[in-house]
């Protein structure tokens, strides 16, 4: 009697749709996972199930791979109930191997360990280097729970060393001097608030980094709305829904110098809107329309649209404009953000910089940076996968605060700057290879 598999363990599944490649999974599938399993079971002879997680190069020939194992037993499965051998889940073992050549000849095992023990939470493995990897752990809905770095040694033989952090996000940012200054933390196993001090140098020289730790924030802190000056005095103040209640109207409060105050409601999409600017999406069964992060150039307030994209709910993602003098909106539905809202905004002469992402039942993620050209129309995209907070520009140079680190943008190249512990434990910052821009 074969093992049933139910196409991958649940979780494992989901580790699959966050990568968002079903092609990539499926290939994971061909590997050859012989010598793991010889490892595996050196362990645990009880593993008869194994399936291939993640696989990244370390160079030429060498690769590191994650790979699930379980014990199986029969149990009744499919609509008729028949036997079959299927994974025991709370049985299941994580393996992480650093293998060479097709056949993925294990040369080290950095670890093998329970799932239970980090809650059946999904790992994912990030870029490696010639003698370091990280596992990133992410529980239901792609919430993150923290991370593993291990350091190995395969010449010299010294054990590996195996330490656990989270991986630390910017999320504001101020400038001073020419100086970057971030408010920073971290979540998961290791919760950390800090204040994190760039200091961007010319050409192709890394940023130097400060990092100072804080108190914690108030976590009874209610959210403020976003409140605009008016070069006349006035104000504009974004409308939208309150923390903990159901949707309203989003726009924008206009207050004149003597205190008066009139409310704008921006254009919500139609549905007849989604399904021609979104053929390829499941029309939703309601539309939402929100504000999301706003841009004063004068008496014009610049801003990107947000909504929920689950559970029934959905939108169409938009640049717009409102003319405070006038009142008037004006909605740019380009094709590059109709799927998405915007998570943060920067108004930079010509050019407008819009942060994407996506709200679904769950953790929110990034879908990359746009740039607007407000005088041609001309749209770029550079493909940042971590969730942008904040927009900078100092010298030649544009600067994202995001859930992971710093990336930087010089010309048509994009650095990425994580902060991650070093051998020693302590917190470095890790630069890693230049991507360019892959849609212009």
């Amino acid at each position: 009697m074969g093992i049933v598999r139910f196409g991958v363990l649940v979780w494992f599944a989901a580790a699959c749709g966050f990568s968002g490649s079903a092609a990539l999974c499926a290939d994971l599938q061909k590997e050859d996972l012989r010598s793991i399993q010889e490892s595996f079971r050196k362990a645990d002879a009880s593993l008869d199930w194994f399936e291939a997680s993640a696989k990244k190069p370390i160079d030429a020939d060498r690769s590191a791979m994650v790979v699930l194992a379980a014990p199986t037993e029969l149990r009744p499965f499919g609509v008729k109930k028949t036997l079959a051998r299927v994974p025991v889940p709370e049985k299941t073992e994580i393996g992480v191997f650093v293998v060479s050549g097709a056949g993925n000849q294990v040369q080290l095992r950095l670890d093998l360990f329970p799932a239970n023990v980090v809650n059946g939470e999904t790992p994912t493995l990030d870029e490696t280097g010639t003698n370091s990897l990280a596992l990133h752990f992410y529980s239901d809905y792609g919430i993150y729970a923290g991370s593993i770095k291990y350091f190995y040694d395969l010449a010299g033989g010294k054990p590996t060393r195996k330490i656990r952090y989270g991986k630390l996000a910017l999320t504001s940012s101020s400038i001073r001097g020419g100086t970057l200054i971030y408010g920073a933390s971290s979540s998961g196993w290791s919760e950390r608030h800090a204040t994190v001090t760039i200091d961007p140098r010319a050409g192709e020289g890394r940023p130097g980094f400060k990092i100072v730790d804080v108190p914690a924030p108030d976590a009874d802190a209610v959210p403020q709305p976003v409140e605009l000056r008016l070069p006349d005095g006035g104000s504009v103040q974004v409308v939208g829904t309150p923390p903990g209640q159901t949707h309203q109207p989003a726009g924008f409060a206009v207050s004149d110098k003597s205190g008066k105050r009139q409310v704008f409601i921006a254009p919500v999409p139609t549905m007849e809107m989604y399904r021609k600017l979104r053929p390829k999406d499941q029309a939703p069964l309601e539309i939402e329309n929100d504000m999301g992060p706003v841009a004063l150039d004068g008496s014009t307030v610049w801003f990107a649209n947000h909504f929920y994209d689950g559970e029934g709910t959905s939108g169409v993602g938009a640049i717009g404009t409102f003319d405070v003098r006038t009142h008037k909106f004006e909605m740019r539905y380009l094709p590059e953000i109709t799927a998405w809202s915007g998570s943060a905004i920067r108004l930079d002469g010509e050019n407008l910089w819009v942060g994407l992402m996506r709200q679904p039942e769950g953790a929110a993620y990034g879908g990359g940076l746009l740039r607007y050209n407000r005088r041609t129309g001309l749209t770029a995209k550079y493909e940042i996968p971590d969730y942008i907070y904040t927009i900078d520009h100092v010298g030649d140079t544009i600067y994202c605060g995001t859930e992971n680190g710093l990336y930087s943008i010089r010309g048509s190249e994009i650095t990425h700057l994580s902060f991650e512990p070093d051998v020693t434990g302590r917190i470095v910052g890790v630069r890693a290879g230049r991507k360019a821009l892959t849609r212009g």
